[in-house]
């Protein structure tokens, strides 16, 4: 019987054609890693996935080089096999920037034991190698879309949506049908809207969590993200002010503002049905997990 399976080489090829030739509508919102079960026509597992990351970027920050590669190092170790990820952009419906889904991705699961006896020896092989060009690729364009957009990041964009970026994105999360979904936002957490600010004379103001929340709760901006683990990089990270005390014009965040601000979102995810593991202030002490 002649055999009809490409040779991986070609199969590859074949994905990388399906990517670029994906329509611009539609890239972000779709799986945007082609899939190796059907390049090698091999019917797929019933769940592609169990866990899910949703990355999403505070464009209105502006990261040392050191919090950049945390946030790559953090975002790669969640690609695994039977994983799904989700880059995201956000800041404020003005200025340009809104929020924007930049990537969607699915790194598919090995074959399940129980069907390797039941698939040809020539397919089963090829299906192993695509899959393991298919975790590269998709590592690869996590770590390439994370540095552009983090180098397109400016901290002089004035307003800062946070929350209402956060509800929205609690719906995706929500519905997506992982078991485990993991959030990792990275942001300075300084809501800067319509709503409320956290900034006073160019530097971080201390809030008052229950009043803030009031506010929140007032504006309808609670979400549900269904249970979600959440972890925040960058927690009040601007620039040092140009005016003020020396400590502001140091970028000096003293502890009780710090707390205040950490309480403040650890209520607020409680409040969205979701859990905040971590608020880095800027880093994160623990590796990102699901």
């Amino acid at each position: 019987m002649k055999n009809t399976l490409l040779p991986i080489s070609r199969v590859a090829l074949l994905a990388c054609m399906a990517l670029g030739a994906l329509p611009n509508a539609y890239a972000g919102l779709v799986n945007d890693v082609p899939s190796c079960y059907a390049a090698t026509h091999i019917r797929p597992g019933a769940k592609p996935y169990d866990n899910m990351v949703y990355i999403a970027l505070d464009q209105t920050v502006k990261l040392d080089p050191t919090l950049e590669q945390s946030v790559v190092n953090n975002a790669l170790r969640l690609v695994q096999p039977g994983s799904k990820f989700v880059i995201a952009e956000f800041s404020a419906f003005s200025q340009g920037r809104y929020l924007n889904v930049l990537h969607t991705g699915i790194v598919e699961q090995p074959l399940a034991a129980s069907r390797v006896n039941s698939t040809p020896i020539v397919a089963a092989r090829q299906l192993r190698q695509c899959l393991g060009m298919q975790a590269s690729f998709a590592r690869k364009m996590v770590a390439t879309t994370l540095a552009q957009v983090m180098t397109r990041s400016s901290s002089s964009l004035d307003e800062s949506d946070v929350m209402l970026a956060m509800k929205t994105i609690s719906k995706a999360v929500a519905a997506d049908p992982a078991q485990h979904k993991t959030v990792f936002v990275v942001t300075d957490g300084l809501e800067n809207s319509s709503i409320t600010s956290f900034y006073a004379h160019d530097s971080v103001r201390d809030i008052n969590p229950s009043t803030e929340l009031s506010k929140a709760a007032a504006a309808h901006m609670f979400g549900n993200f269904k249970g979600a683990s959440v972890y925040v990089l960058g927690g009040a990270m601007m620039p040092p002010a140009t005016n003020g005390t020396r400590a502001q014009r140091d970028g000096y965040r003293d502890p009780r503002t710090l707390e205040n601000l950490s309480r403040f979102w650890r209520d607020y995810f409680a409040k969205s049905n979701a859990r905040l593991v971590e608020f880095g202030e800027p880093a994160l002490i623990a590796p990102v997990r699901y």
